[in-house]
């Protein structure tokens, strides 16, 4: 196999649609976060922070971003680490980026406000792009371990706070919870306002996940969808409606959603006709980068030039921001 061609992924414009904000914070920032509010981090130093985001499953997974989110506190940090990860992003050619933010989570579970939150992750959003010409939007996400009437009430702190910098809502999160308490309602608010849903699904579960989120929460898009390849007629459905999945296969292998690379359904995703974006989840956490991505997605699927720069074509096209 010929070497990846890493500068000329570097060079095309693409966008970056599944990554949560929270997720982005890396070893430097992380020990800034921690100085700044007298914590003590979990290791000392960044090659200590780095090692400790080398973990072995979704509940360790889920012990280290909790412990990120608890750093994150006033909207001085919100901006931080917007700031800083756009501009990660645009070393890499990334021209327009989309945050997942655990705003149910914020609100409900640390207690925080929206508005802050969100303006100081715009503030941060903007010192970037006038650096970087970078185009970017939020996505506010419910989280649907909490009780549905409780997300509402959350959500309700994003729907009446400035949603120009807000491109859709999102549910991130095990789907557990779906069958047994309603969370529609919040996506038809959303829809009253204006904003499209999107919606994790098919990350560990089946295709029914995926199904559901379209048919129910009306999904334009699908964080992960890889367990659609479970059933014909829900690949079919994607293909037919043109809603893109927004696939992360570091993060899959990471947290044993696939066992293997050579389990991934991202080439059978391509060859049935899914429009397919790549994206790194929580990049930090997984050691990995949007062009190490790139890179799996050309290994694994036998990619030429063509079918890369096509990749990052359907990006662009599937951003809600833009």
């Amino acid at each position: 196999m010929s070497e990846f061609p890493r500068e000329f992924v570097r060079s095309l414009p693409k966008a970056e649609l599944h990554v949560h904000l929270e997720g982005t914070v890396d070893a430097p920032t992380l020990l800034a976060l921690a100085e700044r509010h007298g914590v003590e981090p979990p290791a000392s130093d960044e090659a200590g922070v780095r090692e400790w985001f080398t973990f072995d499953g979704f509940p360790m997974f889920l012990e280290r971003y909790f412990t990120i989110v608890g750093l994150l506190r006033d909207p001085d940090d919100f901006a931080l680490a917007a700031e800083r990860y756009l501009q990660t992003a645009h070393e890499q050619g990334v021209v327009h980026v989309e945050f997942h933010v655990s705003a149910t989570g914020h609100v409900l579970e640390n207690g925080k406000a929206w508005a802050p939150i969100h303006d100081g992750i715009v503030d941060g959003c903007r010192r970037a792009a006038a650096q970087t010409g970078q185009t970017w939007g939020l996505i506010p996400d419910i989280s649907p371990h909490l009780p549905a009437a409780d997300c509402a009430r959350a959500m309700d702190q994003v729907f009446s706070h400035d949603l120009s910098g807000v491109v859709a809502i999102g549910m991130g999160g095990p789907a557990d919870s779906w069958w047994t308490d309603d969370f529609t309602p919040i996506y038809e608010r959303a829809r009253s306002l204006g904003l499209p849903g999107v919606a994790h699904a098919g990350e560990h579960g089946g295709a029914d996940e995926v199904r559901f989120a379209i048919e129910r929460f009306g999904a334009v898009r699908i964080q992960h969808g890889i367990g659609a390849m479970q059933d014909p007629d829900v690949v079919d459905l994607l293909v037919e409606r043109g809603i893109a999945c927004d696939v992360c296969p570091g993060s899959n292998l990471a947290l044993h959603a696939v066992e293997s690379a050579e389990a991934h359904p991202l080439p059978r995703m391509l060859e049935a006709g899914v429009t397919v974006t790549l994206a790194t989840d929580d990049p930090p956490m997984f050691h990995t980068n949007l062009l190490d991505e790139y890179e799996r997605a050309w290994q694994w699927c036998g990619l030429d030039e063509d079918g890369l720069r096509s990749l990052a074509d359907a990006s662009l096209r599937a951003a809600l921001g833009r």
